[in-house]
This record gives C-alpha cells, structure tokens and sequence, in this order.
C-alpha cells in the first residue's frame, strides 16, 4: 500500500502538467476561433468624424468635425507638409484664452495667403490625426476682384425642449455654391454671410435674391442633427430648427407654406417630402428618412414622369452632385461615383413638375460603418441610368472621410483571436511538465 501511494506521489506533478498542457492547448485553439468579446469593444473615441473644409477663400477657411467624446480640438497647419507649426484653436476657446472640450469641433484659418496649398493635422484629444497618413490639403483661391454686398442668413436651433442649443454646426448650401458652415450660440441663434458663397472654381456665385433654394444640415454631435430647406426669401430669419427635425420652409404657395408652419409648430418636419401633388415615389431608396444603409455605394432610385431631368445632391464630407432623366418608364437610378464614408448623409432632389414648378425631396440616411450593418442587406449598387456626373464642392480638398480606419466588407470582416490566454496556459503547464519530470528523477 505504501508502494502505490509513493508511486501515485511520484506521478501527480507530471499527470497534472500534462492535463494542463492538454488543457491549454484545447482552450488556445477555441480561443483563438473566437471573436473579440464585448470587454474589448471599443468604446467612444476622440476621433475625428465627418471632417469638412468649408468657408473657403482666397485667405481664410475653415475645418470642422466631431468626436464621440468630448475633447479639446485644434488644427495645426502650414504651406509646408514637413512643418506644421502652426495652431488654431476651436472658436469658442479664441475669446476666453482657455482650451474646453466639445463633441463638435470648428476652427476658423485665417491670414492666409491666396493662390496657396496648405497642409493641416488636426488635434483631438492628446492625439494628432491626419488623413489616411497624410495631412489634409486645400488650396486658397485667387485674390477675387470686388466685394459683394453682405447677404445674412440667419436662424435658431432648439432642443426638443424648446430652449436654444449652442454649439451646433450649421451648414448651409446653396445651389451651384460650395458649403458656408457656422457654430450657433449659447442661445441656438446662428448667421453666416451668404455672400461669400463661391463655386468650385472660386468665382462668386450668382443667385436669386428671393428664390434660390438653400439646404440646411445642422450637426449637433451627441444631441443628433436636423436638416431643412428654404429659399433667400425667407431666410432673414429662417424658421426655428428642431434638433432630430426635418422642414420645407419654401413656399411655392399657399397651401405649401401652410404645411410648412403647421410642421414647423409641430416639430415633426415634412417627413422627408417636400412640394406639392408628389407621389411619395419620386424617391424609393431610400424610403423614408433615417434609413440605415449598408454599405458604402447605395443605389438611388425613383419614379417621375418620363423625361424628367433631376438634379441629385448628397450632402456629405464631400459633396456630390449629377443630373439624371428619367427614361421611358419614368424611373431612375444613380450610384453615387465616390464612396459615402460612415455617417449621416442627406440626398436632395430638385426638378420641375409638369406645370414647371420646381419640386424638391430631400431625405436623410445613414451609411453603416464595415462590420456594423445590424443584418440589413446592402442596397445593391448598379450601373447608374447614363447621367452628366459634375462633381461638386469641397474644391482641391484630399477626400474628407473619417479619419478611422474600418475594415473592408468586401471580403468579409476578418475574425480577431485572443493569444494571451493561451500562452499563459501553454507556459504553465509546460512549466509543471518540467517539474514533474525532474521530482520524478529526484524520486526514483
């Protein structure tokens, strides 16, 4: 009996060792198969997201973004790529000499010189961040010949609550024009100067006084967005915007401007369809505001009478513009020529009806990050219906996409595995391998 038993002694460490070793090799392979858990997750980050170059001219611009969390942003910059050794702070923090943190982020260049390429890294965080490893580039226009009169736009953006929300980036784009961006005030209120709208070739650009259509996308950060049309008659001042809204302030008539004020005291938007006598077919994809879109090149489509020429805009870090008509059947479908990048997105389209009024629909989407499609299929992208593609705004910008890198869904989204486990349990049961044989050795 006391034979065994110092056998079994003898045997214990090495029987054990190798269980373990067993063990963690099992535990690696099954480990190693598995994705990431929830405790890697990442979380909100400061990354910049959405970064837009607007308000360009021939000695100033300015850089906007936002951030999952709130941070302190700059911009450093110059005309040399190797040094960018200058700093611009947000705004807000120009007036009180202290840097705060924000989820919207909008910082004004100023002095520059025209005819000039530069080069700008944007600060978030304690992190700098370029994009896709190079900084960004814009090139300042021409010094332009006279000065237009001053042309205000101006209005206020509220919380569902009714009272005013400051910090909210407004960005407004008038047809033809590259975007106007400006920060509305502690109290919601917000203006920008129409007259410095320029094309994409940096002349100035002619508009109607009185009609010419204006879109409005206000990027809230954390609070959410709005959007909303109206036109120069009626943007001194343009109705209140809600946050999370959609509106039609244009009033081609009575009964267009009635509905308008009705949506407006109402707080619920047009629903993503604007005008008068529309179907609700004119735009199928998407369907109805907010549609969740997965993937980067949808494919937008719609029903008009046959013949019907249709400008399309989407309001993204880069804007994209073309014309279409709709062919025999009355449809028409458009692939955008640029990749959308993760986001919120709205697509505009304006046309005459055929009593040659001009009709708008504007509707909200948003374009999943790769890896986050929640099931949805992806909208198939096919061969657009034969359009004029005129690429529009973000003049000699490098593409203005979220500077995170996502991982393709082409191919699938790679599968990630824990090692760390599996080393440590390999190392242990090694360890106790070896002891056991040396006690072994000892015993015998």
């Amino acid at each position: 009996m006391k034979i065994k038993k110092s056998l079994l002694n003898k045997r214990i460490p090495t029987i054990l060792a190798l269980l373990l070793l067993f063990g963690g090799l099992v535990g690696g392979v099954l480990l190693v198969s598995k994705p990431q858990s929830l405790l890697t997750k990442a979380g909100p980050t400061a990354t910049p997201q959405n970064v837009r170059i607007t308000n360009k001219t021939e000695n100033s611009l300015t850089v906007s973004w936002i951030t999952d969390t709130p941070v302190v942003g700059a911009v450093e910059y110059s005309n040399n790529p190797a040094k960018l050794e200058m700093t611009v702070r947000d705004k807000r923090d120009l007036a009180g000499g202290s840097s705060n943190v924000y989820t919207t982020h909008l910082a004004e260049i100023k002095n520059l010189v025209a005819n000039t390429i530069y080069y700008l890294r944007i600060v978030s965080g304690s992190e700098s961040y370029l994009n896709e490893g190079s900084p960004y580039q814009v090139k300042t226009w021409t010094r332009s010949e006279g000065v237009m009169g001053e042309d205000l736009i101006r209005g206020k953006i509220t919380t569902t609550t009714g009272s005013g929300l400051g910090g909210a980036i407004v960005y407004v784009d008038v047809e033809g024009g590259e975007s106007l961006a400006s920060l509305s005030q502690s109290d919601g209120s917000w203006s920008t100067d129409l007259s410095k709208v320029k094309t994409s070739q940096g002349q100035g650009l002619g508009y109607d006084g009185q009609k010419a259509r204006l879109s409005i996308f206000v990027q809230g950060g954390i609070a959410g967005t709005a959007m909303a049309l109206t036109n120069t008659g009626n943007d001194n001042p343009v109705e209140d915007i809600t946050i999370g809204g959609q509106y039609n302030f244009v009033e081609t008539d009575l009964e267009t401007a009635s509905t308008a004020q009705t949506a407006s005291a109402s707080g619920e938007g047009f629903g993503g369809v604007s005008g008068v006598g529309l179907t609700g077919e004119e735009l199928l994809n998407p369907e109805v505001s907010g549609e969740k879109v997965a993937t980067s090149t949808p494919e937008f489509k719609g029903k008009l009478p046959a013949g019907t020429e249709i400008t399309i805009t989407v309001n993204s870090e880069t804007k994209q513009t073309t014309v279409v008509t709709t062919d025999i059947d009355g449809e028409w479908s458009w692939t955008p020529t640029e990749e959308l990048e993760p986001g919120d997105h709205t697509i505009t389209l304006a046309y005459e009806d055929e009593t040659g009024v001009l009709q708008t629909v504007m509707r909200s989407f948003v374009v999943l990050a790769a890896g986050d499609d929640d099931g949805l299929p992806a909208f198939t992208a096919t061969p657009s219906a034969t359009p004029t593609t005129t690429p529009s705004p973000t003049p000699t910008v490098s593409p203005a996409t979220t500077m995170s890198s996502m991982p393709s869904t082409e191919g699938g989204v790679p599968v990630v595995g824990v090692l760390t486990q599996t080393v440590w349990l390999l190392t242990l049961g090694l360890g106790l391998f070896i002891f056991g044989f040396v006690w072994k050795k000892r015993m015998i």
